[in-house]
């Protein structure tokens, strides 16, 4: 294997695992998530499942169905997103149940600031794995393909899967009397993710094509 394939494929792993520590600090912070999270987290209290675990089916299904509009065979590269997929689980699991189990921020002050470090890191890594290419998200994948069949514009089918998230978790949480997610945490994400995700894409995407 080409030299530089194999430090991109380090480089896409290694982001990868700095993206799973960075949504597990968001989720210590406990100051409210990003859509998904808040969904996933909001599960974790009607099911005795981890959040990386419920991420896990969330993801899952959104690999199903991009697989069932796609309507071709499976790759290679399939293979890398099924793995990709139940990793970022486990990774999250893994920050959050273990390395940081006994982690806990006292002050107000101190779990936003933690959230917003969680939230920069995330987006740096998942910037340099979106740059990258190697590694691809379920999600992501399931919206390029609603894109290029039916002919809609990306932002605009994410953003339409971010409201259904928030409607998901606002009902369950309004028919359940479940701890709300949605907060200034969600707010934080809805307002700085994009900005900060392309940015640091922009800048590995250049990087990596000025180093060749």
């Amino acid at each position: 294997m080409h030299k530089k394939n194999i430090g991109f494929i380090f480089y896409s792993v290694l982001a990868f695992l700095l993206f799973g520590f960075g949504i597990s600090l968001q989720l210590k912070a406990a100051i409210g998530q990003s859509v998904l999270n808040a969904l996933a987290i909001t599960l974790t209290a009607l099911f005795p499942l981890k959040v990386g675990t419920i991420l896990n089916g969330i993801n899952s299904l959104f690999f199903i169905t991009y697989l069932l509009l796609r309507k071709t065979q499976l790759n290679y590269k399939d293979g890398i997103q099924i793995l990709a997929t139940l990793t970022n689980g486990w990774v999250i699991n893994f920050f959050v149940y273990q390395v940081l189990s006994t982690f806990s921020a006292e002050t107000y002050v101190f779990r936003v600031i933690l959230y917003l470090l969680g939230l920069l890191i995330a987006s740096v890594s998942l910037g340099a794995v979106l740059a990258i290419g190697f590694i691809k998200f379920p999600l992501e994948s399931l919206c390029l393909t609603i894109n290029e069949k039916y002919h809609k514009k990306f932002t605009a089918v994410r953003m339409s899967f971010d409201v259904i998230f928030l409607v998901l978790a606002l009902i369950l949480t309004l028919t359940t009397h479940i701890s709300s997610q949605i907060r200034e945490g969600t707010v934080i994400s809805i307002l700085l993710l994009s900005p900060l995700l392309g940015i640091c894409y922009n800048f590995f995407h250049n990087y990596w094509n000025t180093e060749d």
